[in-house]
Order: structure tokens, then C-alpha cells, then sequence
């Protein structure tokens, strides 16, 4: 079977000359305001993504700083940061890097909704999710844009999503739920596996466009995929994906690194310029 391995680094590298001349036409006034990224800690992961993104912004010609906070902050101290940066008029877009460190992990949802809806890039407070899951998003997540925007290039349109079984396999907050908000929002059929799933791999055969979003190495595998359907792997750093063995059954795949990391960097800033429209 043919097989179309998706190149995330040329859609990202066609994206952000679009955003380029898209920021060029923006008033003088506007491409000045400012991208956050507030990074705790230091974190290696953590620090190579946020100048992934810094490297992107820079490239498109957007103002981009990175804040960052002691690794021992309180969550009191982030969300007075957090607030600062909401009264900063020279601040169009705030996002964090996550993860969070542990001890502030029992007050992440607090502190990301400490950011103002409008100023919310990554859209991950309270407010701008339950807009997505009203079918009325102010901005979507990052990550599902890039994934949407790949599902595009797998089938050519949106009508191509119409009544496709999709399986998200993930829940997460971040990118599972919000994901699956999009899809169903896009006609999509779509069904939400996780750890507590019985029988995986009879879930994910069937799905005509299999998903999977949750950071655990080699869990999707020859046996879970049905011939010629459409995998897109969100799993970070090293993909959920079994590669060699998945790609010679399926007619598009998307590898680990190289595949929907660049669309979402990219998609980022993309999400950043909507705000400054």
C-alpha cells in the first residue's frame, strides 16, 4: 500500500511565510505588541520548546519574550505574574510552558485562568474551552489547529471530515478533550479511548482516522490500525506510534519529530496574529 508520510516541516515553513505577509500588513501599532511565553523553572524539554517558538516568532518578524520564574514560585507569585502581564497593554498574547512544575500542579487550572480570555493564545482557561465546546471558539488550541490543518492535507478538504470515525486516544485537557470538541463540531464521529479503555485495540481499528495524543511510546501498534486509514500522532517526545511497522499498512501517517510539532508552533502564532487582527 502507498503510503503518504506527512512533512510537518514544509506545511510549517509554507504557514509562516502566509503569517509573515499577513503581519506585514498589520498597522505599525499592532506588530508591536508582544508574545509571552512564562516558562518555571529550568526545565530542558521545557526551554527547548519555548525557543523553538521564540525561533518561529522571530522568523514571521513578531515580538516574542520569554518570562521566566523561579522554579520555587508560589502559585500565589504566577498568578500575580500571570496579572501583570493581563495590564501590560504592550502584551497581546500569554501562554505557559507546560508542564508545570509538581507542586504547582495542584493549582494549574487556577493559575492558567489567571490569564485574560483575550490574551489567552493557547486556549486553555475555562473561559475560551467551554466557548469551543459551544461551537463558538475565540481561538482554538494550538495543537488542534495543527492537527486540523493536517487532517486537511490527509483528506483534501473539510468535507472530507464529515462522518468519519475518528478515535482520540488521550483526554487530556490540553490536547484530547479539546480535540475531540473540534472534531465533533466538524461533523466528525468521534470516540474518546484512554488508559481505562478496555480493549484498545478493537477501538482503534475501526477508526478510519486514529489519533493518538498521550506521550506513551510504541502503545499504538500494527495490530491496533485498520488498513488504510489516517494516523496522526500527537504523543511527545518520541510519539505513540509504532512507525515502522504502522506506516506499510495505513495511507497517511504522521511521524515523531518532523510531523504535527512544527504545524503547531506554527499554528501558535498563527492563533497570536488572530488576536492582533
Amino acid at each position: 500500500m502507498m503510503v503518504t508520510i506527512f512533512d510537518g516541516c514544509r506545511l510549517s515553513s509554507e504557514r509562516k511565510k502566509q503569517l509573515k505577509e499577513r503581519f506585514q500588513r498589520l498597522p505599525k501599532a499592532r506588530q508591536k505588541m508582544k508574545l509571552v511565553d512564562i516558562l518555571v523553572g529550568n526545565d530542558r524539554a521545557s526551554r527547548i520548546y519555548a525557543g523553538l517558538k521564540g525561533r518561529a516568532a522571530r522568523e514571521i518578524g513578531l515580538s516574542f519574550e520569554v518570562i521566566k520564574a523561579s522554579s520555587t514560585i508560589d502559585s500565589r507569585g504566577l498568578i500575580d505574574l500571570v496579572e501583570r502581564s493581563n495590564r501590560d497593554n504592550k502584551i497581546a498574547g500569554i501562554m505557559f510552558q507546560l508542564p508545570l512544575p509538581n507542586h504547582l500542579k495542584v493549582d494549574q487550572e487556577k493559575i492558567i485562568d489567571a490569564i485574560k480570555p483575550e490574551k489567552d493564545v493557547d486556549c486553555l482557561t475555562g473561559y475560551n474551552l467551554g466557548r469551543l465546546l459551544l461551537g463558538q471558539p475565540l481561538v482554538l488550541p494550538a495543537t488542534a489547529r495543527a492537527v486540523w490543518q493536517v487532517l486537511i492535507a490527509a483528506v483534501g478538504d473539510e468535507k472530507g471530515i464529515l462522518g468519519k470515525k475518528v478515535v482520540v486516544v488521550g483526554r487530556s485537557n490540553i490536547i484530547g478533550k479539546p480535540l475531540a470538541l473540534l472534531l465533533i463540531n466538524k461533523g466528525a464521529t468521534v470516540t474518546i479511548c484512554h488508559r481505562r479503555t478496555k480493549d484498545l485495540a478493537n477501538c482503534t481499528r475501526g477508526a478510519e482516522i486514529l489519533i493518538s495524543a498521550t506521550g506513551q511510546p510504541g502503545l499504538i501498534t500494527k495490530n491496533m490500525v485498520g488498513d488504510g486509514s489516517v494516523i496522526i500522532d500527537v504523543g511527545s517526545p518520541r510519539g505513540d506510534v509504532d512507525f515502522d511497522q504502522v506506516k506499510n499498512k495505513v495511507a497517511f501517517i504522521t511521524p515523531v519529530p518532523g510531523g504535527v510539532g512544527p504545524v503547531t508552533v506554527t499554528c501558535l502564532l498563527e492563533n497570536f496574529l488572530d488576536f492582533l487582527s
